[in-house]
């Protein structure tokens, strides 16, 4: 059973509203936990509407991942610090005859080129929260995390394992004509 966070927007009021979560609150446990395990988390995120359709969430979550060096093979935590920078929409049609048209997901304010926007959909004037941190600490970690003492290694360098491997001897096709005895009866 999937454990839902829905955030009700139509109850939030024109200022908006602050929510806070983490490890004592456990709104998140469950929605978390095949990602960061026992791993704290802090999620803080300001939800504001933008007209009676749209909102915006800013905020952070700061937590760590489990995962697995792709070059050495040690168990490390992967720190995750994402900002979080979202429009939310009410879901459109995916009928082509609709009036909107889907987009890439990403806008950039005009007065900052570093702040960008994603854009989610939300139904029925709820939005899953527990589901949206949840995409948005599994997206952070890379397809292939390096741990800290292999992400010093320069990328260039030639990554080799101090275990010396035995050499494969190749026999001697010639070897096997050794055993054979030539009779010479003519």
């Amino acid at each position: 059973m999937k454990n839902h966070c829905v955030i009700k927007l139509n109850e939030i009021p024109v200022e908006g509203r602050n929510y806070i979560y983490n490890r004592k609150t456990a709104e998140l446990n469950v929605a978390l936990q095949d990602l960061i395990k026992n791993n704290p988390f802090d999620v803080v995120l300001d939800i504001k509407p933008l007209n009676t359709k749209d909102f915006t969430i800013t905020g952070s979550v700061i937590t760590k991942t489990q995962e697995q060096c792709s070059r050495c093979a040690e168990d490390f935590d992967f720190v995750i610090n994402k900002k979080i920078n979202e429009i939310l929409i009410p879901s459109q049609e995916d009928d082509r005859t609709g009036k909107y048209a889907k987009t890439s997901g990403v806008l950039t304010t005009a007065d900052s080129a570093e702040t960008s926007f994603s854009v989610s959909e939300y139904t029925k004037q709820q939005f899953d929260l527990g589901e949206f941190i949840h995409e948005a600490i599994a997206i952070e970690v890379p397809f292939n995390p390096y741990c800290s003492i292999c992400k010093k290694l320069n990328n260039d360098d030639i990554f080799v394992y101090d275990e010396q491997m035995g050499e494969e001897v190749k026999p001697n096709p010639f070897l096997a004509l050794k055993a054979v005895k030539l009779s010479s009866k003519i």
